[in-house]
């Protein structure tokens, strides 16, 4: 029997992509996956954090994310979609993920913080991140591309990467960005920050788009942070308050949808969901003392 917190998460995948109302969206041409991999813990180095990553590339603008929920969607409509569909769905994924997303649309020096805290979104304005790259001449191969080196000092980090000239496209993880080509790989100096190239995808049509959603919760980091702090004490009664702040204001529309509808994936023939982690917490360390900025 389907439970009412299922019938949720089902909706919540299923809809990802398909109902999004944004001010300005565009569609994804490409799309690059990487393996980020964290030292978070300097005392528990082999307790490190690994997550899968996307970056959704558009004309104007990208967006970098985790790839846990895609990929949770993904396995669940190809469930679905399978004439021998009972009713009944297992879906795997991580049990720790990025909470954080990031817009950028250089044109316009646009930079946005999008960030999940329980079962809300919120929307951070940003000042567009100035990264100081310095191109050499050095080269390698990195998933069939000829990728140039090029150094720079961010937020207390040295970092070397490697971009695709072949891959006309200013963007990368993170907030790295701004090189003549894409980023498909970033290592920084001390060996405690990874992102691994692990491939490259060009969509073969202009159905799926990305932008900022309307009905994400605007705040600014100072409200963010305190309703953080809020949640680890009383995470009950923080949620129940989470709009009412005055730093808050809450902005809602109806979805519209952005994909073309498919009968198939329709929620109500699920009769349960089975999650399965596919990671074990205990080989992650909860201790950070090592974030990915170490200055401002």
């Amino acid at each position: 029997m389907k439970t009412i917190q299922q019938i949720s998460f089902a909706f919540a995948i299923l809809f990802l992509h398909v109902a999004l109302k944004a001010q300005e969206t565009e569609p994804v041409l490409a799309k690059c996956y990487y393996k980020f991999i964290h030292i978070n813990d300097t005392t528990q180095r082999s307790k490190q954090h690994e997550e899968e990553m996307v970056l959704y590339i558009g004309k104007d603008a990208s967006l970098y994310a985790t790839y846990t929920e895609e990929r949770m969607k993904e396995s669940l409509e190809k469930q679905m979609e399978d004439p021998a569909f009972d009713g009944n769905i297992t879906i795997t994924g991580s049990s720790r993920t990025t909470s954080e997303s990031y817009y950028f649309q250089p044109a316009s020096q646009k930079f946005k913080e999008l960030y999940k805290l329980g079962d809300e979104q919120y929307l951070l304005d940003g000042t567009y991140p100035a990264v100081n790259w310095k191109i050499s001449d050095e080269i390698k191969e990195i998933g069939g591309y000829s990728c140039q080196r090029a150094d720079t000092e961010f937020r207390g980090r040295r970092y070397i990467a490697w971009f695709a000239a072949d891959l006309p496209f200013p963007y990368g993880p993170w907030k790295l960005q701004g090189l003549p080509g894409l980023i498909l790989e970033v290592k920084d100096a001390r060996n405690e920050v990874f992102f691994q190239y692990a491939g490259f995808e060009k969509m073969s049509n202009d159905r799926t788009l990305f932008g900022i959603p309307n009905y994400l919760v605007k705040t600014n980091r100072k409200a963010l942070e305190k309703l953080r702090e809020a949640l680890k004490k009383n995470p009950n009664a923080a949620m129940s308050a989470k709009s009412k702040g005055k730093d808050m204001s809450l902005v809602r529309s109806t979805p519209s949808a952005t994909l073309m509808g498919n009968p198939l994936t329709d929620p109500s023939r699920i009769k349960s969901i089975h999650v399965q982690k596919t990671d074990n917490l205990d080989n992650v360390s909860k201790i950070m003392n090592n974030p990915l900025e170490l200055r401002d």
